[in-house]
């Protein structure tokens, strides 16, 4: 009997454990599986997944490689890209507006503008379907930026000095060791110039506007989005289940009055790790060390 009694006190014990750790173990385990997949869309129709670009642009491999896996995605019937940015390297930039440009054919893609999204932030968005901002949001800033910081001074002090041997006379353009002579500063400021006017074709292409209208503000000026709309900058004004809404109306199956479409945003179990590493790498990463273009807003 006392046998008996121990036994069932050890069965129920057991159950317990697995109840209460075993099973909410699992679920975590299964939540950080479907994570690392990029998550699980709900089941059911209307989802549109958003894709975020936000902080400084220093590359446009991951929301990149983000914009072709939810085209690809089945699950989903739309893209609302996400900008919060002021914008950062040039190639960065202009790859996002490309790969924009591109998928849109494939599925719509509405731009949904947060605080910021001006330079680099306006030129990511310029190839999609629609734009959509904030009254309040910031955006413009189109320009062109170059800071070559100079050492000079403090080099002498520490008694630092740079060797350089070179095989064309501007080669080290921008050497921060030196003082600048006039031939390189022209050479720098014409490069800067040709991505200006680069930067003012593909907003007059993307935004269908006359290109001399865009030289009369593309002289880095930021505009808030109410400016914005009345120069053709951005389409409507609204937030981002507005630019989802958007993606039916483009995909001509307009969603019935105030029903709202289901938002998926794409998780990744390392997104902390990596934001981590960004906010460590963007603090070097703000202090050039060779000429850099940005289309950024200071």
């Amino acid at each position: 009997m006392i046998k008996e009694y121990f036994l069932w006190l050890f069965k129920f014990i057991t159950i317990l454990i697995v109840l209460c750790f075993v099973v909410p173990l699992c679920f975590v385990v299964l939540a950080a599986g479907i994570a690392a997949v990029g998550g699980a869309p709900e089941i059911g129709g209307n989802k549109v997944a958003v894709v975020p670009l936000i902080g400084v642009i220093y590359d446009s491999r991951e929301v990149v490689e983000e914009l072709h896996r939810q085209v690809e995605s089945s699950s989903v019937d739309g893209i609302v890209l996400r900008i919060d940015s002021p914008g950062g390297a040039v190639g960065p930039s202009q790859e996002i507006y490309s790969a924009v440009n591109k998928l849109k054919t494939k599925k719509p893609i509405v731009v949904s503008m947060g605080s910021v999204a001006a330079s680099g932030g306006l030129y990511a968005a310029l190839g999609a379907s629609k734009i959509y901002a904030q009254p309040g949001t910031l955006t413009g800033s189109i320009g062109v930026i170059m800071e070559i910081p100079n050492v000079r001074g403090l080099a002498d002090k520490v008694g630092f000095s740079m060797n350089t041997i070179k095989a064309g006379k501007l080669k080290d353009a921008g050497n921060m060791f030196r003082e600048m002579g006039e031939e390189e500063r022209a050479y720098l400021e014409r490069v800067a110039s040709e991505t200006h006017l680069d930067f003012i074709a593909a907003v007059a292409s993307g935004r269908k506007l006359d290109l001399a209208k865009v030289r009369e503000f593309a002289d880095g000026r930021v505009i808030i989005a109410r400016e914005a709309l009345s120069l053709g900058l951005v389409d409507k004004l609204g937030d981002v289940y507005d630019a989802a809404r958007e993606v039916y109306i483009i995909l001509g199956k307009p969603l019935p009055e105030g029903s709202e479409a289901k938002l998926y945003y794409p998780q990744d179990k390392f997104k902390e790790f990596k934001d981590l590493l960004k906010g460590a790498t963007s603090i070097v990463r703000a202090v050039p060390i060779s000429p850099q273009l940005k289309y950024q807003w200071q």
